[in-house]
């Protein structure tokens, strides 16, 4: 007999208090695991691990309740897991979703350039959209688009990506940018004063030298694999330009992109780090979707 009381008692540390819950017991020989959040003369309403329900009091044969301290553990415990279950199904979506492919536009302003193209599923000429200026730093625009193609989508913005643009030097950089600029408005219907840039390593530099040069046109930056290099020669930065940061937390970057985000909030800017497990390399679709979602809000 005092093995059996001594087992008892063991199990009794070993099961966690979050274990417990609300009990509702039906008519029907059920039972319901929940937190009971309202109770009234008709009906009882409940969270449970999958979500919310209401059960009519002629359902239920008997009601046991846990403590407060216990729900409050379990409702929290949920939370997190439906907060990951969505996560998940997020990213199952992006990764699932087909992209459609992006259009190429060639033209030439002293020099040929050629920069890839895509417009939202409902555009039309009457409408002025937002444009996101991509740069990849081997002049590969076409990918950098498709990477951020669905979440603009959902935003009902122009993406374009230079294949033109890529690491040094610096004239042919900024010469192909000026002829995107020059080009886009003649040939989409966009609005001039909602321009954003976004690239990776290199390309982020090019997207801060083109949104720095044109702070009228220009409202954020989002830089992959890099911080905001200061960079004198190219651009003075500003704390009128919104920054969302994306590195990997094993970039080469990253302490420079920790320092150099610093510096943006200490002079005001609007500014946001994201580190993700990776390395020298582009965000994972969530968090592509979540900086845009958060660049469209400044």
């Amino acid at each position: 007999m005092k093995k059996y009381t001594l087992l008892f008692f063991i199990l009794s540390f070993l099961i966690p208090a979050a274990a417990f819950a609300d009990m509702i017991y039906l008519k029907s020989g059920g039972s319901v695991r929940c937190v009971i959040e309202n109770e009234t003369d008709y009906a009882v309403y409940v969270i449970m691990n999958t979500g919310e329900k209401t059960y009519s009091k002629d359902q239920i044969a008997s009601i046991s309740r846990a403590r407060d301290e216990e729900n409050a553990m379990l409702k929290e415990k949920w939370g997190k897991g439906k907060k990951q279950r969505q996560a998940e199904q997020e990213k199952q979506d992006l990764e699932e979703k087909p992209v459609k492919p992006v259009d190429t536009v060639r033209f030439y302003d002293r020099y040929w350039y050629t920069y890839a193209v895509r417009l939202p599923p409902q555009y039309n000429t009457k409408t002025k959209y937002p444009v996101l200026f991509c740069f990849d730093p081997g002049a590969n625009g076409e990918d950098a688009a498709r990477r951020f193609a669905y979440a603009a989508d959902n935003l009902g913005w122009i993406v374009v990506g230079s294949l033109d643009s890529k690491n040094g030097p610096w004239p042919p950089i900024v010469r192909a940018q000026e002829a995107m600029l020059k080009d886009i408005p003649k040939r989409f219907s966009v609005d001039e004063r909602r321009f954003y840039a976004t690239g990776l390593s290199g390309g982020a530099r090019a997207a801060a030298t083109i949104a720095y040069r044109h702070l009228d046109q220009f409202k954020g930056i989002i830089t992959c694999a890099m911080g905001v290099p200061y960079d004198p020669e190219q651009y003075k930065i500003s704390k009128n330009i919104a920054v969302y940061i994306c590195i990997g937390t094993k970039d080469f970057n990253l302490e420079a992109a920790r320092e150099e985000y610093g510096k943006l909030r200490l002079m005001g800017a609007k500014a946001y780090k994201h580190e993700f497990e990776g390395g020298h390399e582009w965000p994972p679709p969530e968090i592509i979707s979540q900086a845009l979602d958060w660049m469209a809000k400044q």
